[in-house]
């Protein structure tokens, strides 16, 4: 009957250490916030779409990030040289004294000469199919593929072009290469930029929740304390409702991120492109696989870590 005499709200003076609430309260699932409960619900929703978006962010950025080491790559692999078409320039004895010295020069593996109508062609998308285009001084080109192991001295080919060819220009792609990378950093910072904002928003969702759900079942939480239950028993009940949807929403949001990719793959009909690399190329797909199982992992360390605070200060609050 002593219980009967306490008012709800209130705190009992001592607690009984050897009441043991596991025989009274074992049900299966947690008494104190049940799965079907408004605040629940709201952050399981909340929380897979914020891990989808998280998926969706990581997988853009390895995507693109594989997609500038891909040119970067080839375009450090490869130099132009460009023969002016000028006055007084013999184009065709140039053109073919510079093949001859790339030829000889080490480090290159490969010199193709690109014809006056390949280059026309290369010009069509910019000023169309015209006339103007056979009245143009359209210079010679010649790509050259260096051996990447073992490259050629670019500055000491250079300065025998400017020698031996005065009208050759060697021309090493290094401005595109720098923008690339520019590029890559600057996608870098914006994909961290909008995982740390869903991390945060994550955050408030599970304080927000906590305390919701808590109030929720106030109630229930009190006749918790006035059958002897300790706040480590009420934290860990939470905290497992918690740790079950941080982890639930995590591994719900990575699948239908991976599973949009792979339709955005196939939605010309094939897998093509920077999607067939993300998800297909063995040196890389392992590592991004590692990245999307980092999401509900992520996710539920959020959970945990801020329902635990959360509920401490809440106990705190209430009695």
């Amino acid at each position: 009957m002593a219980m009967n005499n306490k008012m709800p709200g209130l705190k009992p003076e001592a607690k009984n250490p050897g009441t043991a609430p596991a025989v009274v309260l074992r049900t299966g699932h947690s008494p104190v916030i049940p799965e079907a409960t408004a605040p629940h619900m709201t952050l399981m929703t909340a929380m897979v779409a914020m891990c989808y978006l998280a998926v969706l962010a990581i997988g853009a950025l390895l995507m693109t990030y594989n997609a500038v080491q891909g040119w970067t790559s080839q375009v450090a692999s490869e130099v132009t040289v460009q023969i002016a078409a000028t006055d007084g320039i013999d184009v065709d004895g140039d053109t073919a004294r510079t093949s001859a010295i790339l030829k000889a020069t080490k480090g290159i593996e490969s010199v193709t000469v690109i014809s006056p109508e390949a280059a026309r062609k290369l010009l069509e998308p910019w000023l169309g199919k015209t006339a103007v285009l056979d009245e143009l001084p359209i210079p010679r080109l010649i790509t050259v593929t260096t051996n990447r192991s073992s490259p050629p001295d670019l500055e000491l080919l250079r300065a025998t072009l400017a020698t031996e060819v005065p009208s050759a220009t060697l021309d090493t792609h290094r401005l595109w290469q720098a923008e690339l990378v520019s590029m890559a950093g600057s996608l870098t910072w914006l994909a961290v930029s909008v995982l740390g904002l869903i991390a945060a928003a994550a955050v408030v969702l599970v304080v927000y929740a906590t305390r919701a759900a808590m109030e929720a079942n106030r109630e229930v939480i009190e006749v918790l304390y006035l059958a002897g239950a300790r706040d480590s028993f009420i934290s860990r009940e939470v905290l497992w409702r918690f740790f079950l949807t941080g982890l639930k929403a995590g591994l719900i949001g990575s699948l239908l991120g991976f599973t949009t990719f792979v339709v955005l793959g196939f939605g010309s009909g094939r897998l093509t492109g920077p999607v067939k690399t993300f998800l297909y190329q063995p040196s890389e797909s392992s590592e991004n696989y590692l990245a999307f199982i980092a999401v509900p992992v992520v996710a539920t360390a959020i959970s945990l870590i801020t329902a635990r605070i959360s509920i401490s200060r809440v106990l705190k609050a209430m009695f």
